[in-house]
C-alpha cells in the first residue's frame, strides 16, 4: 500500500479539502472504544477533510469513540453502520475465503446506493487493513480491496479498479469531485439550501406528520 503522505497526497490533487475543516479526534478515546489503533492515512483524512460528504453521493464518517449509538444502531453514524455490517456478515456470512469474525470489521464510509465501506481489521497493523466493501446491489455482496481509504477513494474517482466497487456510479471516474464538511452542510441545510446543487431546498421550514 502507498505511505500515509503519498496516498493523501495523490487524493487531495484530485479532490480538495475544504479550508478549515480538520476534525478534532481524541484518537486515545477512538482507540480504547474499539480497541484497535486506526489507519494512519485515515487519522490524516480527519486532520485534513474531516467527515463529510462527496457529491451527495458518499459519506465518510465521523469517528466515534462510543461503539454503540444511545438508541441502538442508527444509519449514518461509525457505530450504526459498524453495526450494521456486523448484522450482515452473521447473516450472510463474509467474503469467500475470509475467516474472521464479524467483529473484525469497522465501517468508515456509506454510500447512497446503501453500499457499507469499512475495514477488514485482521492484521495488527491498521495500515495493513484492506478496504471491505458490502455492495448492495453487486454480487457478490462481499469485495475485499488491498488499499486504504483514501487510495480506495482516489481509485474510486479515477477508475484505478477494473469496474466500479460501488452500487452507484455517481462518483467512477468523477474528474472532480466535491467534498463537504458535515457542518457545513449542516449549516447549509439549516439556511434552507441544498448542500449539493446551492438551490433553495423546497421542503425548507415545511412539518411533516
Amino acid at each position: 500500500m502507498p505511505s500515509e503522505e503519498k496516498a493523501l497526497t495523490a487524493l487531495t490533487t484530485v479532490m480538495s479539502p475544504q479550508e478549515g475543516a480538520n476534525e478534532q479526534v481524541d484518537w486515545d478515546a477512538m482507540r480504547r472504544a474499539w480497541g484497535v489503533d486506526f489507519p494512519s492515512d485515515y487519522i490524516a483524512f480527519m486532520g485534513t477533510y474531516g467527515a463529510g460528504g462527496i457529491d451527495d453521493a458518499l459519506s465518510v464518517l465521523t469517528p466515534e469513540a462510543s461503539t454503540q449509538p444511545p438508541d441502538g444502531p442508527e444509519f449514518g453514524s461509525m457505530a450504526g453502520e459498524t453495526a450494521i455490517m456486523r448484522q450482515i456478515w452473521e447473516s450472510e456470512e463474509g467474503p469467500d475465503g475470509v475467516v474472521a469474525g464479524s467483529d473484525h470489521v469497522l465501517a468508515w464510509g456509506v454510500s447512497c446506493g446503501a453500499d457499507i465501506l469499512g475495514w477488514l481489521t485482521v492484521d495488527e497493523d491498521p495500515d495493513k487493513w484492506p478496504v471491505i466493501v458490502w455492495e448492495r446491489h453487486g454480487w457478490p455482496h462481499w469485495k475485499l480491496y488491498d488499499c486504504g481509504m483514501t487510495e480506495f477513494l482516489r481509485r474510486l474517482f479515477t477508475k484505478g479498479f477494473d469496474e466500479c466497487p460501488l452500487s452507484d456510479a455517481s462518483l467512477w471516474g468523477e474528474p472532480t469531485p466535491h467534498f463537504l464538511h458535515w457542518r457545513e452542510e449542516q449549516r447549509r441545510w439549516e439556511s434552507g439550501i441544498d448542500p449539493y446543487t446551492g438551490e433553495p431546498d423546497p421542503y425548507f421550514g415545511m412539518e411533516f406528520d
